[in-house]
């Protein structure tokens, strides 16, 4: 009888209810821990399959790079970037040298992209109107040794003398024919190759700029790392390189041009017909809107 309990002392009903809602919580603890994790985009693909890493030129190539140099001793991982310490164009050897990743940088170099040996794919694709503009600001000032050689192409002068002779129109002009040769012509190539296959994850470079994290935490997925304290680990190493920080660190990012006139180049190129219909016909190619940051405000 609740009634002969001393005052202090919990009644029945009291107990009664402190044993039911514990049993509940051990009960969901116990649901929680034998519930299997959730699945993620990639993880049919995790194992030990060589993970093969691909860009273009001015596609980001060198934050690919940066990434991995970063990753690969994290994980203690064998990795080839750019065939060093050794060639690595296939997965074939990749497997043959022990690699788990082999990276290049004109990723349409990667050979047997159906090979019977299972592998992981990571294409980097960029936008054409931004390689285009890259391109060109890159190139009116590289110190490329190809760039720098007299060609009759360019009246007898190297390809940097030739750009910088030309006014802005030309010179995108000249840019973009050399790109249609180049990163324009491989991007779609390698993404025909690639994208139909289950395991291979096309990034724009855009992505990365429009969220950083989410973008890593899909390359970390097809990667095959699981703990999240290990993925954590890897974007703390890897947050210097983040270019499109507020506050980004300079000495990680001299490669990176300045965006101040690229609003102004948008807006030229815009209004030059047989320049933008090129570039939205490579647009199309790619899966990439007809328009793009050109119809933002000059910056």
């Amino acid at each position: 009888d609740d009634d002969a309990l001393p005052w202090w002392s919990p009644s029945r009903w009291s107990i009664r209810c402190l044993l039911a809602v514990l049993a509940a919580i051990l009960c969901f603890g116990v649901h929680q821990a034998l519930r299997p994790p959730a699945l993620t985009p990639f993880a049919s693909c995790h194992g030990d399959s060589p993970i093969l890493v691909g860009t273009h030129h001015k596609t980001g190539t060198v934050l690919m790079r940066h990434i991995l140099r970063q990753v690969c001793p994290l994980l203690n991982w064998r990795c080839s970037i750019d065939n060093e310490p050794m060639t690595c164009n296939s997965a074939d050897q990749a497997r043959a040298a022990g690699f788990q990743v082999c990276f290049l940088q004109h990723g349409i170099q990667f050979k047997k992209i159906q090979s019977n040996t299972p592998f992981r794919f990571v294409h980097v694709i960029r936008d054409p109107m931004e390689v285009v503009i890259s391109g060109y600001q890159y190139h009116l000032k590289t110190t490329e040794r190809w760039a720098l050689r007299p060609d009759q192409r360019y009246n007898g002068t190297s390809y940097r003398q030739y750009l910088n002779s030309l006014s802005m129109t030309d010179g995108l002009r000249a840019e973009l024919k050399h790109s249609l040769k180049d990163a324009l012509k491989t991007m779609p190539r390698l993404l025909n190759r690639t994208i139909g296959r289950a395991c291979t994850l096309t990034v724009k470079l855009e992505d990365f700029e429009r969220d950083w994290r989410g973008t890593t935490t899909r390359l970390w997925d097809i990667m095959g790392v699981e703990d999240s304290g290990v993925a954590l680990r890897l974007d703390q190493a890897i947050s210097k390189h983040n270019v499109y920080q507020a506050e980004r660190p300079r000495y990680f990012n001299k490669h990176v041009s300045s965006g101040t006139s690229r609003g102004a180049i948008r807006a030229l190129v815009r209004g030059v017909p047989d320049l933008y219909g090129k570039i939205q016909d490579v647009r199309a190619r790619l899966g990439y809107p007809a328009e793009g940051r050109e119809m933002e405000s000059a910056y």
